[in-house]
């Protein structure tokens, strides 16, 4: 765990120092070490969004010290660790917040694109099987959730699934249009026609 959550263990006793001086000083002004460790997850997830990972993995380490117990922490540094392509990080940790929050939608999404990442990086066909479950999981529990349709029909175009790429495709451009990516499509009419009659080669140009 030390090596996905750094703070865990301090590089030096001066480090160790700093962590309970921080500590200290967050007690106070926070009711409680839950309070305050909600308060870096929520700016950790700010940093997140905007595209700065290094500050918001400093930021989940801070919310770490003040309540280990978080399972948003556990979650954010797995999201941390996918964008910054150390999947087996990535998932090493999300499964781990999985343990404690089974049925959530999102959560399995995000340890599907850690699979899909993954595979991108080295052609496993054991990722691509494990995201499709994670994500038929997903949409069991949110049926209306565009982003895993569209990684299922990533996960079965890779499955060479054409059929099911293209009723996932059709079902996450149902809940958003702008989710379309004309490579994608393109990609898919080559190894098989739209099932719909919506997608043509003249009309994704």
């Amino acid at each position: 765990m030390a090596d996905v959550v750094p703070v865990m263990r301090p590089a030096t006793p001066r480090v160790r120092q700093q962590q309970q001086k921080f500590v200290k000083e967050n007690l106070k002004r926070f009711s409680s070490g839950k309070a305050a460790g909600a308060h870096y997850v929520t700016e950790a997830k700010r940093n997140f969004n905007d595209e700065k990972p290094d500050s918001a993995a400093y930021l989940f380490g801070r919310a770490w010290l003040l309540d280990s117990t978080n399972n948003d922490i556990f979650w954010g540094y797995g999201l941390v660790y996918g964008q910054q392509k150390q999947f087996d990080k990535s998932l090493f940790i999300l499964y781990k917040a999985h343990k404690a929050d089974k049925e959530n939608p999102r959560l399995l999404t995000d340890i599907a694109t850690s699979h899909l990442g993954r595979f991108y990086e080295a052609s496993s066909p054991d990722d691509l099987l494990k995201s499709r479950k994670l994500l038929e999981e997903a949409i069991k529990l949110a049926p209306d959730e565009e982003d895993a349709y569209y990684k299922l029909a990533i996960s079965c175009y890779y499955l060479q699934d054409y059929p099911k790429a293209w009723e996932y495709l059709h079902k996450s451009l149902r809940q958003d249009k702008a989710i379309a990516d004309k490579k994608f499509i393109s990609a898919l009419l080559a190894k098989h026609r739209d099932p719909e009659g919506i997608y043509h080669h003249r009309n994704i140009q």
